[in-house]
């Protein structure tokens, strides 16, 4: 067995390939960052080759491409090496070896590689939040303009046809009127491209993972898509609590001797995942239930950003059994209610 470790760079690779014993066969400094001549060297070597990437930009179609060659791919997450490997000295030669020398002795920190069909779901489901985003800021500068001025909207809705007519009739400075024009322009045009890309969603939403997703109060099409694309699978995780913390709503621990303490939940973690959790619990805190019931028993302890981080741990361990299971959100909770010992009815209203 070889394994071959490559330094990714736009224009160019930098490869080292090593024997099961740790001898360095093949050491090129620099490649073309082309397919062919990688997959010549890696033939050359004579026997099955482990390649090994770091999980930068460019991996995803080199990965698919080797594979597709019949090499086994690992894909090694970056920040996991460089505190597994850290050497004083970098250059990307070192670099390139550390990920062989890592795979052969079975220390590599490997991700978990969504195939082709998950990446694109993501991509899909990404981009239109990116979109909505956008429209949300454009909306947001419309709002702040009119705040300058110190004019308060009459309507409930200042997008909707009453807050567009109330608009064109606002007394605004001509800085602002043009503002707004712009503005209402780049809305309309996102709108367009939004809409482009709903039909695509729906139609994923329908999946059966998705359609289960769906039963929870707070998460509708596009959230049950987004949360489909992000997880993947949910195999993938051992337990409820590494499926939490991917999400990034588990607190750090610090424990030396006899002190604890714990952290923040810290920046480390699927950030679109994390999002549609807490989005979601802005709903189920107003919902009878047992995801209620804790935001509003650690409320006044902890305080709303607590609270909330919380019930969003509390749902996303939910939706973990649900998927384990198959179950939708009602039939959890009757699940929940018979392990726990009270009627399905006192649970779902506990608040």
């Amino acid at each position: 067995m070889y394994y071959a470790g490559l330094d990714l760079h736009r224009r160019y690779f930098t490869l080292c390939v090593l024997t099961s014993e740790g001898e360095v066969v093949c050491d090129h400094r620099r490649l073309p960052a082309e397919l062919e001549p990688l997959t010549s060297l890696l033939r050359e070597v004579g026997g099955p080759v482990t390649v090994t990437v770091e999980a930068t930009l460019q991996w995803a179609w080199l990965h698919d491409r080797l594979t597709a060659a019949g090499f086994r791919v690992l894909v090694a997450h970056p920040k996991q090496v460089k505190l597994i490997s850290h050497a004083r000295c970098k250059t990307d030669p070192i670099d390139a070896r550390k990920l062989a020398e890592l795979s052969r002795v079975n220390l590599l920190p490997a991700i978990w590689v969504p195939s082709p069909e998950i990446r694109a779901w993501r991509q899909l489901v990404r981009g239109r939040a990116a979109l909505v985003r956008w429209r949300t800021r454009a909306k947001n500068r419309i709002h702040g303009a009119l705040a300058a001025e110190n004019l308060r909207v009459g309507v409930t809705d200042l997008f909707g046809r009453a807050g567009r007519e109330w608009l064109e009739r606002a007394p605004v400075s001509p800085g602002t009127r043009r503002e707004i024009t712009v503005q209402l322009a780049v809305i309309a045009a996102l709108e367009e491209q939004i809409r482009g890309y709903d039909a695509e969603v729906k139609r994923l939403a329908r999946h059966p993972d998705a359609q289960r997703l769906q039963t929870i109060p707070g998460i509708g099409v596009f959230g049950a898509a987004l949360l489909v694309g992000e997880i993947g699978a949910i195999s993938r995780f051992p337990t409820a609590h590494e499926f939490t913390a991917y999400a990034g709503l588990v607190p750090s621990t610090r424990s030396s001797g006899d002190k604890t303490a714990h952290g923040g939940v810290g920046r480390e973690s699927n950030h679109w995942l994390k999002w549609i959790l807490i989005e979601a619990v802005q709903t189920l805190k107003q919902v009878p239930g047992p995801v209620r019931f804790h935001y509003e028993r650690l409320l006044r302890a902890k305080g709303k950003p607590k609270a909330t981080v919380a019930a969003a741990r509390k749902l996303g361990t939910y939706i973990y059994w649900m998927w384990r299971q198959e179950l939708s959100y009602p039939a959890w909770l009757e699940l929940e209610a018979k392990r726990v010992g009270c009627p399905m009815q006192t649970l779902a209203s506990s608040a």
